[in-house]
């Protein structure tokens, strides 16, 4: 029996045609992203400082036909093979990290199967999982916010799929190459997000050669300041890259966004002293918060999770009516009372902690 269920409108006229059933049990993702442009945004994870320079100088002397005709990907798949060490045939272009695993799901989840995700985590995972029907397995963080190494990976034994976002979001932990390991041992299939990859330096990338059953993704969104335009990597075996291109839209990545990838990393040097600005930044931030009595968690990342206690509500007034953007986490998971704060510039960042000391001083 079909899962469509026709009714008829209220006007008598035509049908109103229900979703699947999996679609109408999801709430879907909705980001709070407009209005943000003009506040200082330390709410989403993204680059402060911006893209390199040579791919603003792309964006302003890019040919007409790059616009006018369909998109090319060959140079682009030659550049990334060669930055990332991994061969063309192991490698997918898409419409951001988003894309890929929307392609992963589609290709390889069913109705019924286990899927294991730690939590709290990215929301788009547990949204595809219950999407596709499958059955969510969720694993709490450690109460420290640190990676549940033991009960992941003996969860992971016969799943279709364990997810790791690596470093993850929101807690900002990571799982060491060990751990993936072995949880590929035990897990059909092993996805990594590694979209903050470039903060941590550590990656799975070379796990590849071992495993056949390890996707590993990567975005130009954070390091590499492209969130906007929206372009990410897949890597994987030949045989689930030949997989993913059945079901994936044959001009889904618009060559602006190709153009300016390329041209991002082909400046690692951008890239590097951004990373280390931000991290400098979050380093300094965090000391400064720690120092007005709020707990901070160690970060792998760009951002941390800051507990604001009783607090929680006070801070978050001050923080929007003076313009800072944090995200609160309080309805995630071991995440009570609880921002996620990204490392803005130095200047960003000492705005924040002046903002606050007017209230806190240097301790509580």
């Amino acid at each position: 029996m079909s899962y469509l269920k026709a009714i008829v409108s209220s006007s008598g006229v035509g049908q109103m045609i229900e979703p699947n059933q999996y679609i109408r049990k999801v709430s879907g993702y909705v980001p709070p992203m407009e209005g943000r442009r003009k506040k200082i945004r330390m709410d989403f994870n993204e680059n402060c400082i911006g893209p390199s320079p040579n791919v603003m100088k792309i964006v302003r002397e890019l040919p007409s036909n790059i616009i006018s005709t369909y998109p090319e990907y060959r140079n682009a798949y030659e550049l990334f093979s060669e930055s990332f060490g991994v061969d063309q045939s192991r490698i997918l272009i898409t419409n951001g990290s988003d894309e890929a695993i929307r392609l992963v799901f589609n290709a390889y989840v069913s109705s019924g199967d286990k899927i294991v995700i730690p939590v709290p985590t990215f929301t788009i995972f547990d949204l595809e999982a219950r999407m596709f029907g499958a059955d969510v397995s969720e694993v709490p963080f450690n109460s420290d916010l640190s990676f549940p190494k033991d009960a992941v990976i003996g969860e992971s034994e016969g799943s279709r799929m364990t997810v790791i976002v690596n470093p993850n979001n929101p807690t900002g932990s990571s799982a060491s190459l060990d751990t993936i390991e072995r949880i590929a041992e035990n897990a059909d299939l092993v996805f990594v997000d590694e979209a903050y990859c470039e903060f941590k330096g550590v990656s799975a990338l070379g796990l590849l050669d071992k495993y056949d059953n390890i996707i590993v993704t990567r975005t130009f969104s954070k390091a590499y300041g492209l969130a906007g335009l929206r372009i990410g990597l897949l890597f994987a075996n030949e045989k689930i890259i030949k997989t993913l291109k059945k079901v994936i839209s044959p001009y889904s990545v618009n060559m602006i966004a190709i153009e300016c990838a390329m041209a991002a990393i082909r400046d690692q040097e951008h890239m590097r002293s951004c990373v280390s600005e931000i991290m400098r930044s979050r380093d300094m931030l965090m000391s400064g918060l720690r120092s007005m009595g709020f707990r901070v968690y160690d970060s792998d990342a760009n951002f941390f999770i800051c507990d604001l206690g009783k607090e929680h509500d006070n801070v978050l007034k001050i923080l929007n009516d003076n313009d800072i953007l944090v995200r609160d986490r309080k309805g995630d998971l071991l995440l009570e009372n609880c921002v996620r704060i990204s490392a803005g510039t130095m200047d960003e960042c000492k705005t924040l902690l002046d903002v606050l000391g007017d209230y806190y001083g240097g301790a509580k």
